[in-house]
């Protein structure tokens, strides 16, 4: 069984150039949505799961009153993070940016020591997450608050993928994908299963959203984004003639949609909680 970090060890070029453009507008948004609640931060921000340190450096690069950490399981991911920074940043925003080794279920820090943490797209990962988001609950400061965005469970077909699967079907190639994954929590039920979810935790003044993410993939590089991240273990373990054969029918599948067809719409939820200045003790 491979781990979810070997995974992304193995995908984090790939996931910087494929991935991360899919998912940054609506990252970035969550920021854009803390700040019209709370204002900007001020102290220590941690990005649990910053994948290739999207949330991280623009956290550094807006406000200028935060020391930030960037959390990830994935060495290579961090790695990945720490050239991203380098290339986006000055040198004064530089010092007020590290990189951490960790998991969002045993986060590296003290008690009570963190002003804000944010994650995008990474809760979904974690075995259990309720403990892990207890442990947002405990680093943060008295008043501290968490801000994170992830999917929504959803059924959605999109034909891009469809086609794709059709070819996989009649080349007899949907079972060559390799090991089984670590268990993970999933995509999140709604926003208001979130909401008390967190309000159970000890969160309060929580706002919890659904939204759509949307993406118009390319039609002339949909396959290049399939062989180079979606579907990438599966390519890499095919024989040559049968991959060739799959990219051969998959172009021929997907010449045959309309552009309209590669727009990608998912549900998203985001939230955005505050811990407690002090116990709040029911009556």
């Amino acid at each position: 069984m491979k781990t979810i970090e070997s995974r992304y060890d193995a995908s984090a070029e790939a996931y910087r150039t494929w991935w991360e453009p899919v998912l940054a507008p609506t990252a970035l948004d969550l920021l854009d949505r803390h700040e019209r609640t709370a204002g900007q931060p001020v102290g220590r921000v941690v990005d649990v799961g910053t994948g290739a340190g999207l949330l991280a450096i623009e956290a550094v690069r807006r406000w200028p009153a935060v020391q930030v950490s960037g959390l990830d399981g994935s060495a290579v991911m961090l790695g990945i993070a720490e050239a991203a920074a380098r290339d986006a940043l000055g040198t004064p925003a530089l010092r007020r940016i590290s990189w951490l080794r960790g998991q969002a279920e045993r986060l590296p820090f003290e008690d009570q020591t963190i002003d804000l943490v944010v994650s995008s797209f990474a809760y979904q990962l974690v075995p259990r997450l309720t403990v892990a988001l207890g442990e947002a609950f405990r680093v943060l400061r008295p008043g501290g608050r968490l801000a994170f965005v992830t999917w929504r469970i959803a059924d959605i077909r999109f034909a891009p993928d469809d086609a794709f699967e059709d070819v996989l079907d009649e080349l007899d190639l949907g079972d060559e994908a390799g090991d089984a994954e670590e268990a993970r929590a999933g995509d999140l039920a709604s926003a208001g299963a979130t909401a008390r979810r967190l309000r159970r935790i000890g969160f309060r003044s929580v706002l919890t959203r659904e939204a759509w993410l949307t993406h118009d993939h390319d039609p002339a590089t949909y396959l290049d984004f399939l062989e180079g991240y979606a579907e990438r273990e599966l390519f890499a373990e095919i024989e040559p003639d049968q991959r060739a054969r799959l990219r051969d029918g998959t172009t021929e599948r997907l010449a045959r949609l309309r552009p309209a067809a590669f727009r990608w719409r998912v549900p998203v939820v985001h939230a955005l909680a505050r811990r407690p200045e002090s116990i709040e003790r029911g009556p």
